[in-house]
């Protein structure tokens, strides 16, 4: 396994822990009122399934649906991460604000690079 695999894989894996446990204890916030209790094993078994995708993803006989998923993870979590430390270091955003935006920003060029695997794929299949 090379490093930038296992890079990406955790990337990968704490952008969706961030996104989801944050999602996740806002969401049961109203119900529960110790939501971080389980928003944190929430976001846990998101950040390790989709670090997990991303290793399997990333791996040498791999199907192109298979590789794809893990390059839309994998570039989620790198444009997660960016866009949060941006937002948070530079320009002083509030953690709350900071993660919609940093989730947006990973969403979108996520699609981005989904959609560029596929025209790839597409224009290589013929």
């Amino acid at each position: 396994m090379r490093l930038r695999t296992v890079a990406v894989a955790l990337a990968a894996g704490l952008a969706a822990f961030l996104a989801v446990g944050a999602a996740v204890t806002e969401f049961t916030l109203r119900w529960i009122e110790f939501s971080l209790f389980v928003g944190i094993p929430v976001g846990l078994l998101a950040g390790l399934t989709a670090a997990a995708v991303v290793v399997a993803g990333l791996g040498t006989e791999v199907s192109h649906l298979r590789r794809r998923v893990a390059v839309t993870l994998a570039t989620f979590g790198v444009a997660f991460l960016l866009a949060l430390g941006v937002a948070v270091g530079a320009f002083a955003v509030r953690n709350s604000h900071a993660l919609v935006l940093a989730t947006a920003v990973g969403a979108i060029t996520g699609a981005g690079a989904f959609a560029l695997d596929y025209a790839e794929t597409a224009v290589l299949a013929g």
